[in-house]
């Protein structure tokens, strides 16, 4: 039998997923569609930097009244570089290709909504030789709602990882999570406030170091209308450092205020914006304290069907 088909199975079986799901019936399927662009500028090291990305999704449901999803990712993003000087100027880019599995259940109060698959970056002209990198992501996401005003949460990923870096130290093999959790108290259809506590570490990267953060995330839920709503957010930096492979530890703090808007055109369009700023020091050796005065803005066009 063909390896990606036995792969396959495998990510279905670990789900759960069983053999009936995949009935298909064209009049019970639905799903989405996102497209969407990212912009970041920012300073490092006496030098200015950007990049620009653009992205597509698709997510698929073979009976949209089911948990059952198949989601589809793919985005091209461009760095540019340039210092004082207009001869001191690189450009490099990458593509991200994602392919998850998502199922549902529910226990009770206890709404489990497992994702696994493989997001999959392919390097050009990268400043470190790199030529690809995959992660192996599993997304253990759960809500548990213990009345109408309070509820807990957990969102992110743990992941194994793969750098194929063929120019320095070969291929690299490593761990990584993001993860977040929390509570959420909602005062009424209006207004909502959660917090959270979240946990990143990256043992795999193309940087000589390991990073490891931790944060405390506010955010304020705000729906004037159904048809819109606001998410002002604060994320506070309560711990974090990088460590080299000499083992030389530094300290880092990464500081972010911004704001989510959700707006549905009609009942099957919804335009998404986001913006941030945030306060980052990492404490490079390249000319500065880090990365600061990051600014962030993303926006999408997203359709149901």
């Amino acid at each position: 039998m063909n390896k990606r088909v036995i792969s396959l199975i495998s990510l279905c079986a670990l789900i759960g997923v069983n053999a009936t799901s995949f009935a298909f019936d064209a009049s019970k399927m639905g799903g989405d569609v996102e497209v969407g662009f990212k912009v970041k500028d920012y300073e490092e090291g006496g030098a200015s930097r950007t990049f620009r990305e653009g992205n597509v999704s698709l997510t698929l449901k073979p009976n949209k009244d089911k948990g059952l999803a198949f989601k589809f990712g793919f985005a091209d993003r461009v760095y540019n570089e340039s210092k004082d000087s207009s001869k001191n100027k690189k450009e490099q880019s990458r593509e991200m290709s994602e392919f998850y599995i998502e199922n549902l259940y529910t226990f009770g109060k206890l709404m489990f909504r497992p994702e696994i698959g493989l997001k999959y970056t392919d390097f050009h002209n990268d400043d470190k030789k790199l030529d690809s990198a995959k992660e192996y992501r599993f997304y253990p996401k759960f809500t548990y709602t213990f009345n109408r005003n309070w509820s807990l949460y957990s969102r992110g990923f743990v992941a194994y990882t793969e750098l194929k870096d063929p120019w320095k130290n070969g291929d690299k093999y490593g761990y990584k999570h993001r993860l977040e959790g929390g509570a959420r108290y909602t005062f009424n259809r209006k207004h909502a406030l959660s917090i959270a506590y979240a946990d990143e570490t990256s043992g795999v990267n193309k940087f000589d170091y390991d990073v490891d953060g931790s944060q405390i995330r506010f955010r304020y839920h705000y729906s004037p209308t159904r048809n819109l709503k606001f998410v002002p957010f604060y994320f506070k930096s309560i711990d974090g450092e990088r460590v080299s492979t000499t083992g030389v530890k530094k300290e880092v703090s990464r500081d972010k205020l911004g704001m989510n808007t959700h707006y549905n055109i009609t009942k099957d369009l919804q335009a998404i914006v986001m913006f941030n700023y945030e306060w980052r020091d990492d404490n490079t050796d390249k000319g500065g304290d880090g990365n600061k005065n990051n600014f962030f803005y993303s926006s999408g066009l997203k359709y149901s069907f």
